[in-house]
């Protein structure tokens, strides 16, 4: 619950944020009375406003994060490296001692510019459970991850069994 709190509340600053900046760019570069003030445009209508942003803050959190679960048959520590360096492929690199924990990795973006605009949301958690791998993060970034490692691991045992 303070995970979606938390990314509701940094949603909400940066679409907040963003409207602002284009509102005032759209503002200032455009003719308009001397006397018009940039909140002047909101009159009545800043309630409606407001209410878009706390609904768009609300649902952003429920449908941008998801879960996946990917079969990985063996246990992670066997599958390991050969999934840090797909990942490492994809910019992401590993955050977590892998020396310690044995059934969880986490990864982080390398591009800061990623960091930034995600508001530090950018990590992606897999954790190995049964023979399965539960990936966790922003939903477009577990897709791609899920894919990833299927097609990794599915490459890697065709190469063992045609050795």
């Amino acid at each position: 619950m303070g995970k979606y709190i938390l990314r509701s509340i940094k949603c909400l600053f940066l679409v907040g944020f963003l409207f602002c900046a284009v509102v005032l760019i759209m503002f200032y570069t455009s003719e308009h009375e001397p006397d018009l003030k940039p909140w002047d445009l909101f009159k009545g209508n800043l309630t409606k406003v407001l209410i878009f942003f706390g609904a768009y803050a609300v649902v952003y959190p429920l449908i941008g994060y998801s879960k996946k679960d990917v079969a990985i048959g063996d246990a992670l520590i066997t599958k390991r490296q050969t999934i840090v360096n797909a990942l490492n492929d994809m910019n992401l690199v590993e955050e977590t001692d892998s020396q310690n924990i044995h059934n969880y990795m986490r990864f982080r973006n390398k591009s800061a510019i990623v960091k930034i605009l995600r508001l530090g949301e950018d990590a992606v958690t897999l954790t190995e459970s049964d023979g399965m791998l539960t990936i966790e993060g922003q939903r477009k970034d577990v897709v791609r991850v899920a894919m990833r490692i299927e097609r990794v691991l599915t490459q890697d045992e065709d190469s063992k069994e045609i050795s």
